[in-house]
């Protein structure tokens, strides 16, 4: 994978006679697509601790309300876990 800096050097390079002008030049570009990439990876990882929060929140549920079977996921793992139960069947290929 190529470096962030690489790849707002390409799209400025591609777009910039398309998008700058005396007003708003190649560094101007630069700056938008770094914040814009910056905001993405923020939304991404915002997404990833809500997964992780509602797998614990599950997890907590399915130990509180039923009997905890992990087994059910893959029909062959028993895991401490609901995390490491979901991780064993994924690395199944039952995923």
């Amino acid at each position: 994978m190529r470096a962030r800096e690489e790849q707002i050097e390409e799209m400025v390079q591609v777009n910039s006679a398309y998008l700058c002008h005396e007003d708003y030049t190649p560094d101007n570009l630069r700056m938008m697509l770094a914040a814009a990439i910056s905001e993405a990876e923020e939304r991404a990882r915002a997404e990833c601790a809500a997964d992780t929060r509602r797998l614990e929140w599950l997890g907590k549920m399915l130990k509180l309300n039923a009997p905890y079977q992990p087994a059910a996921i893959n029909g062959k793992y028993t895991a401490p876990t609901l995390r490491a139960a979901i991780d064993a069947a994924m690395e199944g290929g039952n995923g």
